[in-house]
């Protein structure tokens, strides 16, 4: 796995700087096929008075890590957040038979994006600065086995909190319990704890995530894409927080 934190060991490691060109050298060699794809997504619908664009990621139940009550989170926050003109969003449940450009043109056109931790999220690089991403954990993961802080910014070391470091888009990692980690649990994530057989099965469980919590942190990022964005914040300075 990628650690985003490598950038400290070695001068030839991945900077802010070498994500901002990747994306650059994306859209000039490929912008005409880019477009083609964001069109065919979204729709002709680009502008300043366009609404926020939300993408989900859901994995499918068999391959774990996907979301087991995807249809109540619509219901009870996107579908409301879209209803009132706050977001327009999507979910995508074939992103792997997706060719690389057309993958690469759901999350560049994207400003937020919604996923389980996994390897999808990688694709934060080719969004643009600004942009939020939210990734959520199954239940009961132990806090010394992965950094999940649950405030923006706060896991910069972390595999994807490092990549949202490198690529400027704004990260935070969310457990699906409503309740947050106690300051007992809090402790442990940062020294060595005593864990079982079953605890490292972890990424072998599907997400069963609190309504009201999901809401809550969708609507956030909403605020905040708007506040950080330079597509809807054009005096926008980039910073974390």
């Amino acid at each position: 796995e990628m650690r985003a934190d490598r950038e400290l060991l070695h001068p030839r490691a991945s900077t802010p700087t070498s994500t901002q060109l990747f994306r650059q050298a994306l859209w000039s060699t490929a912008r005409a096929e880019l477009n083609h794809h964001v069109d065919s997504i979204w729709g002709p619908k680009d502008g300043p008075s366009r609404m926020p664009r939300l993408v989900l990621i859901q994995r499918a139940l068999a391959d774990k890590r996907g979301f087991e009550n995807l249809e109540e989170l619509a219901a009870t926050s996107l579908d409301s957040l879209q209803y009132s003109n706050e977001v327009a969003w999507q979910v995508f449940l074939d992103l792997e038979r997706r060719t690389i450009l057309q993958q690469a043109a759901i999350f560049a056109s994207s400003d937020v994006m919604v996923a389980a931790v996994g390897a999808a999220m990688a694709w934060m690089v080719v969004m643009e600065p600004g942009s939020q991403v939210l990734e959520w954990l199954p239940r009961h993961v132990p806090p010394s086995l992965y950094r999940c802080s649950e405030l923006w910014n706060e896991d910069p070391i972390g595999m994807f909190g490092g990549l949202g470091r490198l690529s400027g888009v704004h990260h935070v990692c969310l457990r699906s319990e409503a309740e947050p980690l106690t300051a007992k649990e809090r402790a442990k994530r940062w020294r060595g704890t005593k864990s079982t057989v079953t605890d490292a099965y972890w990424r072998k469980t599907n997400l069963l995530v609190d309504p009201p919590k999901f809401h809550r942190w969708v609507a956030d990022a909403l605020r905040r894409v708007k506040r950080f964005s330079s597509k809807f914040n054009p005096s926008t300075h980039q910073s974390g927080g």
